[in-house]
């Protein structure tokens, strides 16, 4: 009798047991995390042509060329074109600028290979990863194109010089704009091989030139 007793106080307990546990179930359920709906991922970007040497040239002519060099002017010019300051404690900007104050800019759709460095009197475009010769004829081609619609400009530099191992073509061209009365100097190191390198062109002023008259008498 007491073995029987015994019995079945075990089976009430066991059965109170899973009487809680099915309640347990019926009020909690199993996966309480809320469904969420995959991200729809955003259409990808149609790919961007290049940078070309023209598109850039065209770059170096529209902030330095026709601004004289003007550091505001070429900013202001740079930051309603696209370009994006680059921040000066990145410490790489230093060199761009020959260690005048000024401010770099990065410009579109380059992945950051071309850089403008304004600074006082002084203008320049950096160049990373391109080839020199095809920067060399689209500078010259865009000089070419200035003058013809009334700038002066004759070569006053042309050289080639050795730089870090490298050989490389320096112009100068001393440039008046149309209707100007200051002469500048419109510039271009360009690596002489067909391989990737850095580029530079650069507007700086320049202390007027001498003239003189056919029989050699200086006019000013």
């Amino acid at each position: 009798m007491r073995r029987r007793r015994r019995a079945d106080a075990g089976a009430i307990a066991l059965a109170a047991l899973l009487a809680h546990g099915g309640a347990a179930a019926q009020v909690t359920p199993v996966f309480t995390a809320p469904l969420v709906q995959p991200a729809v991922a955003p259409p990808p970007e149609p790919a961007r042509e290049p940078v070309t040497p023209q598109e850039m040239v065209r770059w170096f002519e529209s902030a330095c060329v026709a601004t004289q060099g003007q550091a505001g002017a070429a900013i202001d010019w740079a930051l309603s074109n696209g370009f994006e300051p680059v921040d000066p404690m990145r410490g790489s900007t230093d060199g761009l600028l020959d260690g005048k104050p000024g401010t770099v800019l990065t410009a579109p759709g380059a992945g950051g290979r071309v850089m403008l460095a304004a600074a006082e009197a002084d203008c320049s475009l950096w160049i990373e990863g391109e080839e020199g010769p095809p920067v060399r004829q689209a500078l010259a081609t865009a000089v070419g194109a200035l003058v013809g619609k009334g700038a002066k400009a004759r070569v006053e530099v042309d050289r080639n010089v050795e730089r870090a191992g490298a050989w490389r073509g320096q112009v100068q061209w001393r440039y008046r704009a149309i209707g100007g009365s200051l002469d500048f100097g419109v510039a271009a190191v360009t690596t002489l091989a067909n391989g990737p390198g850095t580029q530079v062109l650069r507007v700086s002023p320049l202390a007027r030139a001498a003239e003189f008259s056919p029989d050699g008498v200086r006019l000013r």
